[in-house]
């Protein structure tokens, strides 16, 4: 199993994995399409809504507000107050409630073969992607998420493609995105209170949204790990130093000369800070050389093998802000 991925339970619930720490027999993530008589999707040819967005919208519904929707489908679900910090506002289930599970990258193989036309939508976006990124199939492991990893390959919202290469293929992938919105204004999306450098419109005017993760579980930075909270309600403020993992779940960013207060007051200095973005909804906002600002928790994160270190862990959607934004309006408060 790997991040982006989704597993179906045998009431039809689909959910999405998340990250790649999992505790032993358990999976972490968010419950992410649920079956619904009323609802505005259709998914295996049955009526279903997503539980992350208001009926009808493509608006997000903010993370403190879910538990109590996704109690009503399964008062398991709301797990308010029982997960650690990083997943507080996911779900963690048994692996064992589950009957399949959806493959990102053999859901491509399907697509492709069963999209042949050369006047297929699918088919048209995707090989356009591929042009305006120049990426080779041949090069680069590809996978679906999203409806499209459901079988919606007609009448889908956006195409949700996951690029599972090295840590030096996603991170040029990557930029090639960001290059291609800062460079063609006519491409970049505003969603969620904000704009978006990884997923931006093709040239037939149809949305890409874009993925990376690892081809291996223990390439990914927080594979295995306890996260203690040290101080909660920070601020953090640095510039980004490492930014090879600036678009996966979790984000990490490394910064330098960061600056942690509480409460407008010091609590420490650091040369080299990591700052953990434990969501998806801040994938490729910050790259080398921008200037952050979070606010989440200080924690110490213990990994088998390894000396403790302190890192910041932002959990709320708008917790992340690039100080130096890519171009003017980024922000919906900015413009």
């Amino acid at each position: 199993m790997c991040d982006a991925e989704f597993l179906l339970r045998r009431d039809g619930v689909i959910f999405n994995i998340e990250g790649y720490y999992h505790p032993t027999s358990f999976v972490v993530g968010e419950v992410l399409y649920a079956p619904d008589i009323n609802g505005d999707k259709q998914v295996f040819g049955q009526p279903y809504r997503k539980v992350t967005l208001y009926k009808g919208t493509y608006k997000p519904i903010p993370y403190s507000q879910r538990a109590k929707i996704l109690g009503v489908i399964d008062p398991a679900f709301d797990q308010t107050g029982v997960n650690p910090f990083f997943a507080k506002f996911k779900q963690i289930l048994p692996a064992s409630d589950f009957i399949a599970h959806l493959p990102s990258v053999k859901g491509l193989e399907r697509a492709l073969k069963e999209t042949s036309g050369e006047s297929d939508r699918f088919r048209l976006d995707f090989e356009n992607l591929m042009q305006l990124l120049s990426v080779s199939p041949d090069e680069v492991t590809l996978g679906l998420t999203g409806a499209p990893l459901l079988g919606n390959t007609e009448y889908f919202h956006d195409l949700d493609i996951v690029f599972r290469g090295t840590l030096d293929q996603n991170l040029l992938i990557a930029k090639t995105m960001r290059d291609l919105a800062i460079h063609e204004p006519q491409r970049r999306l505003f969603e969620g209170g904000k704009g978006w450098q990884i997923r931006f419109f093709n040239d037939n005017g149809t949305l890409m949204c874009t993925f990376f993760t690892y081809p291996h579980k223990e390439q990914a930075p927080l594979h295995d790990f306890f996260m203690e909270v040290i101080e909660d309600t920070i601020t953090v403020e640095g510039t980004v130093c490492d930014d090879r993992h600036s678009m996966y779940t979790p984000t990490i960013l490394g910064l330098k000369d960061a600056v942690v207060k509480k409460a407008n007051s010091l609590v420490q200095r650091y040369t080299d800070l990591p700052l953990i973005i434990y969501h998806t909804a801040s994938r490729g906002d910050c790259f080398s050389q921008d200037v952050v600002m979070a606010q989440g928790s200080l924690v110490e994160i213990s990994e088998p093998g390894k000396i403790s270190y302190p890192a910041v862990c932002v959990i709320d959607r708008n917790g992340l802000r690039n100080v130096t934004p890519p171009w003017e309006g980024y922000y919906a408060d900015s413009q």
